[in-house]
């Protein structure tokens, strides 16, 4: 079996090979597939030129503490039954990572069909997506007749403005996706930008939008993003003046729903469906170290990483000042936490607490360091829509 890239003239293969293990369409139609196979990182194991399996990365982006990190986002993950348990895959996922760290992709995202399959690869939790069932009682409001209303769709040319406000949410929420314009082109296949409606404030000023659809009386919110209160209680005023047309209102990826019941007018037994969703890993740990906004402090922190899949990844870090340091032969390492690539990973982009993490045994470390560990490292919680 050869481990190698997939050539172009070879995407019929892999077309051939999701088919077969993807039973469900992902939306989006040929056109969107044929365009990710074609820019993403193809890679297959194949047996006399016949491809056995396969993984593809595609170059994407993510916010995180502010700024914009190349990631990785693993897709597409398959083998033909005949040559599963064989190592293909984990050859396949080893490799993958390699090459994200070549092309300084510092992270890696994914959506698991099993989470215990991909833990093997040094991935772990990192988002949920939560669903709320709304009633017409739970969040009717009623407009306060400052700024506008306007529904629109991707040909409209406020459709800008609809980047630039999803933008501007994602500076301030912790790992959602940077949309360039094939990630919006995407979204566009997929019909999810066929109804929508932007709010702008009494300056004119766009402030929130929403993503909807109606499928028989339920009434689909897809995305719902409010740069502010006001943008937030007009949409809501938007969503309410349809009360004719739906019985019930069911809105996807609601983000923190602490944080979102703060704008329901009556919250009262709310119909809430979680899901554990997609798994995050550190591609490449020194450098996703020296980039960290850790909080200044006086203590030095070593940090030992176990990492099976990626090697180059193994070893101990030291933290002085809230910068990377290099570390020097037979130093001392009172304030030692060691820990798994995959724990790492979700307690570094805030999915998990130092502290939680210590009370499972996720982690070997003193009370000091976990104690340190709270002090210095982000608070922000993860959010992707």
């Amino acid at each position: 079996m050869k481990i190698r890239e997939i050539q172009k003239e070879e995407i019929h293969q892999m077309k051939k090979l999701r088919d077969y293990a993807f039973r469900n369409s992902s939306g989006g139609g040929e056109e969107d597939f044929f365009y990710w196979m074609d820019h993403g990182n193809r890679l297959g194991a194949f047996e006399n030129d016949e491809l056995a399996a396969q993984v593809v990365t595609y170059p994407l982006a993510v916010t995180l503490f502010g700024e914009r990190y190349k990631m990785g986002g693993i897709a597409y993950v398959a083998t033909y039954p005949e040559h599963r348990r064989g190592g293909l895959i984990r050859q396949l996922m080893t490799k993958s990572i390699e090459m994200m760290k070549e092309k300084g992709q510092l992270i890696s995202y994914l959506h698991p069909f099993d989470v215990r399959f991909y833990r093997k690869f040094g991935y772990e939790l990192g988002f949920h997506s939560t669903q709320l069932h709304l009633e017409l009682n739970q969040f009717t409001r009623k407009s306060a007749g400052i700024g506008q209303i306007k529904r629109i769709n991707h040909s409209s040319p406020e459709f800008a403005f609809i980047k630039e406000i999803y933008h501007e949410y994602t500076l301030n929420h912790q790992g959602m996706l940077v949309r360039d314009d094939a990630w919006w082109d995407r979204l566009v296949r997929r019909e999810f930008t066929k109804e929508m409606a932007i709010y702008f404030d009494e300056n004119g000023e766009a402030k929130g939008y929403l993503s909807f659809a109606f499928e028989g009386m339920k009434m689909i919110i897809r995305e719902f993003i409010a740069l502010t209160s006001e943008a937030e209680n007009e949409l809501w005023a938007f969503i309410s003046s349809h009360d004719s047309m739906f019985d019930v209102v069911e809105l996807e990826n609601a983000g923190d729903i602490q944080e979102f019941a703060l704008g329901l007018t009556n919250p009262t037994a709310l119909k809430i469906e979680e899901e554990l969703s997609f798994m995050v890993r550190i591609v490449d740990v020194k450098e996703f170290l020296a980039r960290y906004p850790f909080k200044k402090h006086e203590e030095v922190l070593y940090i030992q990483v176990h990492d099976e899949v990626a090697p180059f990844n193994n070893g101990v870090y030291k933290i002085e000042a809230g910068t990377l340091k290099e570390l020097e032969n037979g130093e001392a390492q009172e304030n030692l936490l060691e820990i798994e690539i995959g724990t790492l990973s979700q307690m570094l982009l805030g999915a998990t607490r130092p502290q939680i993490l210590n009370a499972y045994q996720k982690i070997t470390a003193s009370e000091a360091t976990i104690d340190l560990l709270e002090q210095i490292i982000s608070e922000k919680f993860t959010t992707i829509l």
